[in-house]
């Protein structure tokens, strides 16, 4: 006959389930979180779903292709803390008030307002994707209500000019703004799947901690 640890063991419906990939778990202690640290709002006042969030927002596509190396030796020191993600606005050439900045893994230099459209605060999902081949993988983000309103208003009166993408104050990606961006980006830098998958997780855990 089984004990009791067998039989509370055997009975636990999550003991067959998958384990959720680091970035997922990550996601979920943090969404834990937040809802501990606010009371709960009344039925009426409650957030509309997510598929209201995102209806009818444009996609942002950061295409990195060759940055894959070069960024996994920017944030390999400390596999374990958060990283910082920052959107901010970019022009190609120098005026009074803008920051030089590097492009990771090329010779190209941008120049950057100091002003933070979205951060890790803005960011409602994490995932890995598939980029390309079996083995390259990239990591989509999708914003939160405010942060794609702070995307979409402030890109377009950009159009034509620069985006960049920073995560730990390096610039990964400066793309040109083609028409107005709302609800997700997708970083895609040819990672294998380990790689997009700890970036991911390091970049969720910075939710809350601006």
């Amino acid at each position: 006959m089984n004990n009791l640890r067998e039989l509370l063991r055997d009975a636990d419906p999550l003991r067959h389930e998958p384990e959720l990939p680091l970035y997922q778990r990550e996601l979920r202690r943090q969404a834990v979180l937040a809802a501990a640290r606010r009371n709960p709002a009344p039925d009426d006042e409650r957030p509309r779903s997510r598929n209201a969030v995102f209806a009818a927002s444009a996609l942002m596509v950061i295409a990195a292709t060759a940055l894959g190396t070069v960024l996994w030796s920017l944030f390999n020191s400390n596999l374990h803390a958060a990283i910082r993600f920052e959107v901010r606005l970019a022009e190609s050439k120098p005026a009074p008030g803008l920051q030089k900045a590097k492009v990771a893994g090329s010779d190209r230099y941008v120049y950057l307002f100091n002003r933070v459209i979205v951060s890790n605060n803005d960011i409602a999902e994490v995932r890995v994707v598939r980029d390309g081949g079996p083995s390259q993988h990239g990591i989509s983000i999708k914003f939160n209500k405010a942060g794609a309103a702070k995307m979409r208003q402030t890109t377009q009166s950009h159009i034509g000019k620069l985006l960049a993408v920073l995560l730990d104050g390096q610039v990964v990606m400066a793309p040109v703004i083609r028409s107005p961006i709302g609800a997700s980006a997708i970083i895609t830098g040819r990672f294998t799947k380990a790689e997009a998958e700890r970036i991911a997780a390091r970049i969720v855990k910075g939710i809350g901690m601006q």
